[in-house]
């Protein structure tokens, strides 16, 4: 079997559990110098395991859309946030901001070297995981329902907390 590599790359969550992100930005390497080119993973996909750190025993969702987009490797899925309090949990460090990145795991199909670079050309995607620490440069999370609403709600407590501080302290 081949070796199984691991990066991550961009995230979002809803308040059902839906998630969406960048599985894989085109173009640009991860940390370790993997560039994946679009066109290496043979689509379709059938639905992937959602796994929390690359932890086989962790399985938290399933990811059911698998797409190939200009800009990078898209996947859509969901948490079981019904049947795994580790799901619900990996959903509220998504939403504080504790977890903010995807990593996927794949086989190695056919690959070149470019300098320091291994350009792959062919990969068999095995998982995708949510993981803490992202390792490539572009991988954060890039919107969240959830998230936004609750900042809105803090800004709006914000600014009535200075409208009122203003009122009392002319």
């Amino acid at each position: 079997m081949d070796h199984l590599t691991l990066t991550t790359k961009q995230l979002a969550v809803e308040v059902d559990g839906t998630i969406e992100g960048i599985a894989w930005p085109y173009a640009t390497p991860d940390r370790a110098g993997d560039i994946i080119v679009k066109g290496a993973l043979r689509l379709p996909v059938a639905e992937l395991p959602m796994l929390r750190n690359h932890d086989t025993d962790s399985l938290i969702g399933l990811w059911n859309t698998i797409e190939e987009r200009d800009d990078g490797l898209h996947v859509k899925g969901r948490l079981n946030l019904k049947e795994s309090m580790l799901a619900r949990g990996v959903r509220s460090q998504i939403l504080t901001g504790r977890l903010n990145g995807l990593s996927i795991g794949f086989r190695d199909r056919g690959s070149t070297r470019r300098g320091r670079n291994r350009v792959l050309s062919a990969i068999e995607l095995v998982e995708v995981s949510i993981v803490r620490e992202p390792s490539h440069p572009e991988a954060r999370i890039t919107h969240s329902k959830s998230f936004d609403a609750a900042r809105a709600l803090a800004e709006a407590i914000n600014r009535a907390t200075a409208a009122l501080t203003m009122r009392t302290n002319p």
